[in-house]
């Protein structure tokens, strides 16, 4: 990898706690976490919500894992993400104003 490249990377893995791009940060994390799941195929066992399995070749409790999986990441990924980038945008926003 590029050393600037690796540099700037870096730099934006840094961050102040609660700071905006602490914020952003944590967001971009939720959303590659969904979309991991998601392209993983753990849609299919959400079923569990009422009462069927997502697979039998893996059984009820593996089925019942992997479909909190997804539902948790899922949640996360609609509630957390977007209240997570309006606060990092209103922290923006209220530094440069208060500066």
């Amino acid at each position: 990898m590029n050393p600037a490249l690796r540099a700037r990377f870096s730099s934006l893995w840094r961050a102040e706690f609660l700071s905006p791009k602490d914020m952003v940060r944590h967001a971009v994390i939720i959303a590659v976490l969904y979309l991991v799941v998601h392209l993983a195929g753990l849609r299919e066992f959400t079923s569990i919500l009422n009462g069927t399995m997502g697979s039998p070749e893996l059984g009820w409790t593996v089925s019942a894992f992997l479909g909190l999986a997804y539902i948790f990441a899922y949640l996360a990924f609609v509630l957390l993400v977007p209240i997570l980038l309006l606060a990092a945008t209103f922290l923006a926003v209220w530094k440069r104003l208060s500066s």
